[in-house]
């Protein structure tokens, strides 16, 4: 799987400057995984925060079940 270096607004993801962490999830792309393994890494980025903004990324990406009320993990 493929980790991010970069967040979504620019900054390095560097040791020290991003928070790792998991987000349980049943979306179509982590449905198929096997139990225990059902949901995303996530990757904060610190100097987002330092800036008052949120950026995270999923992996893999969050994607909603067609005709589910939308969903963000």
């Amino acid at each position: 799987m493929h980790v991010p270096f970069l967040c979504p607004r620019g900054h390095r993801l560097v040791p020290g400057r991003v928070i790792v962490g998991w987000s349980p999830c049943v979306c179509p792309p982590c449905g198929g995984r096997a139990r225990g393994l059902r949901g995303h890494r996530t990757y904060l980025c610190l100097d987002c925060k330092d800036e008052h903004v949120t950026t995270k990324c999923y992996l893999p990406h969050h994607v909603p079940a067609q005709g589910a009320a939308y969903r963000w993990p």
